[in-house]
């Protein structure tokens, strides 16, 4: 699929240049929104409308992100990748989000015409809040240079390229990017890099001081099955340090990721799959603690697909598939003023738009065009 997706994208090379020159470019309301100084972006790993209907059918409690009194926007998100009709990976969803363009799957950072950046590079919302002086982190249950990780802190073709990826990371400026352990990340590199602590534990992670930049290195099994058993912290455990790492008086922008919604749901393992909804959720709770005791800060929860394809069957939800759907996704979002209205369908792309619209980035600066601008 995606080889199909390269060959039609160079079919189409005229659109595709014509729409990153003039148009295809705007946000979910360009008008009528407020823009706030923190911006927490929750994305659940392959979770559609129907896990969270799973998770409260198997396990008892409401979810955070569905309390409407904290949460009062609801919406959808159309995940499909470049040119809008093919399903979706994480790397290409990822991508819409962060820098506001859809590409092809497989592709982290990079416009679909131009795999190799020999034109231009899309910036991601992380990248423009460090140019502008915000701090800025990645959060994550997956290994640090796994797709959606990467989106928000890297460029290059292919999702595989993980010594590209890590080193690109290395280099972003990011304040803090914690996971699982990438093979190419070293306390040494990160050192060079100017990441003063390297940490591998909880304990670790505790102890750093705000503004620290450091580098995460946690056990993959921990993180992947939930345990401790190597002091290593849970996705909500990270999400409250890494917020009171980078809050400040520039502000900042966080990116939150429960990965292992989608690997659990992959293999149809409904009890796991609950588990770390349940686990993405209390990470949810974290960021609105801190939203509301701050005012400032927006909190946006979504997507960058479903996988399973959850439905409900003679009474039960059951997954129906091994692999990523189609079907929309959830969107949640805390403020009513950002631009968001409830029962909204956006495409993925336009969601990334309208968090860099929120921060302060306008039409002349995000997102990045394939060429420059008529008259620029």
């Amino acid at each position: 699929m995606e080889f199909l997706q390269q060959i039609l994208a160079y079919l189409c090379a005229p659109l595709v240049l014509f729409s990153g020159l003039v148009g295809l470019r705007g946000g979910v309301n360009e008008t009528q929104y407020k823009e706030y100084k923190n911006v927490i972006l929750l994305i659940g790993d392959g979770m559609g409308e129907n896990h969270l209907e799973l998770a409260k059918d198997k396990t008892p409690g409401d979810l955070v992100m569905e309390d409407q009194a904290r949460m009062p926007i609801r919406g959808q998100s159309q995940t499909n990748s470049w040119p809008g009709f093919i399903v979706t990976d994480s790397a290409a969803g990822g991508t819409a989000l962060a820098c506001g363009i859809r590409n092809i799957s497989g592709q982290i950072g990079v416009f679909a015409l131009d795999p190799k950046m020999w034109i231009a590079t899309p910036a991601s919302v992380a990248e423009l809040a460090i140019e502008n002086g915000r701090l800025a982190g990645v959060v994550t249950t997956d290994s640090t240079s796994g797709a959606t990780p990467a989106a928000f802190s890297a460029h290059t073709a292919s999702r595989n390229g993980e010594a590209e990826i890590s080193n690109g990371q290395l280099t972003s400026g990011l304040t803090l990017i914690w996971g699982a352990g990438s093979a190419s990340v070293t306390e040494a590199k990160a050192k060079e890099n100017d990441f003063a602590y390297f940490i591998k534990t909880e304990t670790e992670m505790d102890a750093l001081p705000a503004g620290s930049r450091s580098f995460g290195q946690f056990s993959g099994g921990d993180l992947g099955n939930l345990t401790n058993e190597n002091d290593t912290p849970t996705l909500a455990e990270m999400t409250g340090k890494a917020i009171a790492i980078l809050d400040n008086e520039n502000g900042f922008f966080l990116m939150v990721e429960g990965a292992h919604i989608d690997k659990h749901a992959h293999s149809n393992k409904t009890d796991e799959t609950v588990a770390h909804v349940r686990a993405f959720d209390d990470a949810i709770a974290e960021a609105l603690a801190f939203a509301e005791a701050d005012g400032e800060t927006l909190v946006l929860v979504t997507a960058d697909h479903e996988t399973g394809g959850v439905k409900l069957q003679s009474g039960a939800y059951v997954f129906t598939s091994g692999g990523h759907t189609m079907a929309n996704v959830p969107v949640f979002v805390n403020v009513t003023d950002a631009g968001f209205v409830g029962g909204g369908v956006w495409k993925n792309r336009q969601i990334g738009v309208q968090l860099g619209r929120v921060m302060g980035f306008g039409p002349d600066v995000f997102p990045t065009p394939i060429l420059p601008r008529l008259g620029a």
